[in-house]
């Protein structure tokens, strides 16, 4: 540090410190190192916590349609809810008992060319890789007033006493990677279970945090397809954990290279 007198009041003098331009880089390089290491960390968090935001507050307001629906069209077990994998009739359920009572800027029904409609080709995918199978006219189509993409389709099983409607959440619409546990959410609208009446939304998966993670085919690791992604995020308090979180549930490091974000 270099020192140089300046002249006051009276002949006195008054000595004054710099610093030196070689100091003056040594110190912005060490803050451009540490931003180096500590902002992209701090990006990614920001963009989880927005992520988990998007899909609780898509939750919420799918889930608040229900008891408005049961005023205006009466009990669960009177809806016409239709076909599996019919692209009318899911366009039907929706428009009826899901899209009066939700604030949109857009309803593309089954159509693909709407701009609710995914625009690389095969997409959404899997976690791990993949394409999902959805096609555009067997899935009604919808965007949110806050711009989140739904995607909805009605499976049945147990010779249609059991009926739902899956519901694939893309927290920023149409920018990729489009992809099950990064951007895209799945959650469940179970209607009706062995004949009785459900009537409730949730995400898909286990209660347990573990089994989200490690469960074959659909745990939310990069080896998986991500569907459970959702119950881990709802379970951790709508929070996406980090890669010490993720690794202290799963009880080890073992799944340390699979964590998906």
């Amino acid at each position: 540090m270099n020192r140089f007198n300046l002249c006051v009041g009276g002949g006195a003098t008054r000595s004054l410190k710099a610093f030196t331009l070689a100091e003056v880089l040594i110190t912005l390089a060490i803050i451009g190192v540490v931003a180096a290491l500590t902002i992209p960390s701090v990006v990614t968090n920001y963009k989880n916590q927005e992520t988990a935001t998007r899909l609780k507050k898509a939750f919420t307001t799918i889930a608040n349609t229900t008891n408005l629906a049961i005023a205006d069209n009466g009990p669960i077990s009177t809806w016409d809810v239709g076909a599996a994998a019919s692209g009318a009739d899911v366009e039907r359920f929706v428009n009826k008992y899901l899209i009066p009572y939700l604030r949109i800027t857009k309803n593309c029904g089954v159509s693909k060319n709407k701009g609710c409609w995914y625009e690389e080709e095969g997409a959404p995918y899997w976690l791990k890789g993949g394409t999902i199978g959805l096609s555009a006219d067997n899935c009604a189509k919808f965007i949110l007033s806050d711009g989140t993409f739904v995607v909805s389709i009605i499976t049945a099983r147990n010779n249609n006493k059991s009926k739902r409607v899956e519901f694939y959440i893309d927290t920023n619409g149409l920018q990729k990677p489009n992809r099950i546990g990064k951007d895209i959410f799945v959650l469940t609208y179970a209607l009706l279970s062995d004949g009785k009446v459900v009537g409730k939304l949730s995400t898909v998966g286990s209660g347990n945090l573990k089994d989200n993670i490690t469960v074959d085919t659909y745990g939310c690791n990069l080896e998986g397809r991500g569907s459970y992604c959702s119950a881990l995020i709802y379970s951790s308090g709508w929070h996406i954990p980090s890669r010490k979180e993720y690794n202290e549930i799963v009880g080890n490091d073992s799944y340390s290279s699979k964590y998906p974000w």
